[in-house]
């Protein structure tokens, strides 16, 4: 009587680094903002979908832990920069992100959770620092 039916499938779980290396070749080709893609592009527009389903798909995942949406922020928030956009105003723009969160992950030393994020925000900061020093000695 169920013969030949099957359970629907399940979307496939997309992967941030999968995400991220679809920008791969923009960058190859020397684009260092994500502002600076030609939206009009179908390789961007497939890109773009696929980070779009991704941030979807993060946002989706249910949680109380504000530690686990801190955490799913951070990600967001340093997608392009991991991805390898590099440019220096994009770059400070993140940092004033950062600077954001970390404001919003309030201290609570008792709670190593959030000693945890505030360590990964301070990691993250000191990479785009590191990322702007580097883009300085460029131009020298």
């Amino acid at each position: 009587m169920y013969e030949g039916l099957r359970p629907p499938e399940l979307p496939r779980e997309i992967t941030r680094e999968e995400a991220m290396s679809a920008y791969q070749p923009f960058i190859e080709q020397g684009i260092t903002n994500p502002d600076n893609l030609d939206l009009d592009n179908s390789a961007v527009q497939e890109a773009n979908e696929l980070y779009y389903k991704w941030q979807a798909q993060e946002e989706s995942k249910v949680s109380d832990d504000p530690e686990f949406d801190h955490q799913t922020n951070l990600a967001k928030t340093m997608f392009y920069v991991d991805a390898g956009f590099n440019d220096p105003g994009y770059l400070r723009d993140v940092l004033e992100w950062l600077s954001l969160d970390a404001d919003d992950v309030e201290k609570q030393p008792d709670n190593p959770g959030r000693v945890e994020m505030r360590n990964q925000i301070a990691t993250a900061i000191r990479k785009i620092r590191l990322l702007l020093e580097n883009a300085r000695g460029d131009k020298s």
